[in-house]
């Protein structure tokens, strides 16, 4: 339980510094049901949702892989060129 605790602290300090607020702003409701499960085959509640995503900050690494992943994290060395040109197609 503790080290769920101290991961999800380290999740928001690597939210804070390395997150793609131009992609967050721009589909916020995606993100939402993303987060949640409302959409695609798998439905879930609220109840088993939040469960999920707590079981899944035993591991950090792989949370924030799936996050970089999907793009709503940048990579570590990622260049302002970089940034723009993941976000050129929004």
């Amino acid at each position: 339980m503790f080290t769920r605790v101290l991961n999800g602290i380290r999740l928001l300090q690597i939210f804070r510094e390395r997150a793609n607020w131009k992609l967050i702003r721009r589909s916020r409701k995606h993100l939402r049901d993303f987060i949640l499960f409302r959409s695609g085959v798998r439905r879930a509640s609220l109840l088993s949702a939040l469960w999920h995503w707590f079981y899944m900050l035993k591991g950090l690494e792989v949370l924030v892989w799936r996050l970089e992943t999907f793009g709503i994290l940048f990579l570590p060395g990622a260049t302002p060129q970089d940034k723009e040109r993941l976000n050129q197609n929004l």
